[in-house]
């Protein structure tokens, strides 16, 4: 089960990148930005944290080989539409960078 939550900020979906800029704090040393490679994502669901959080707690969970729980991105109003933007990115990461087959040479 994920227990590093990540809510009070932005999810920005670049071309290579899923990043996390967080507002919940004043002080920069506290903020819990995140700069995740789409290759390195292991594992993305979406996730219900709780039903009384905005976006009725809907969330999403990514993990990595560097995470040792997955991270959730939660209170997500707009969460399927996130979802699949970060998801059809990381199919055309994922696509674009796996080397050939054997039977494809």
């Amino acid at each position: 089960m994920p227990t590093d939550y990540i809510r009070n900020g932005v999810l920005y979906v670049t071309e290579n990148y899923l990043c996390f800029e967080s507002s919940s704090s004043k002080s920069s040393a506290s903020k819990k930005n995140k700069v995740i490679k789409l290759v390195d994502i292991t594992d993305i669901q979406k996730y219900k944290v709780l039903s009384v959080l905005p976006g009725s707690g809907m969330g999403i969970s990514i993990a990595t080989p560097s995470t040792q729980k997955p991270l959730v991105f939660g209170a997500m109003i707009h969460r399927d539409e996130a979802f699949e933007t970060i998801f059809t990115q990381y199919i055309k990461i994922v696509t674009t960078s796996k080397p050939p087959s054997s039977t494809e040479l």
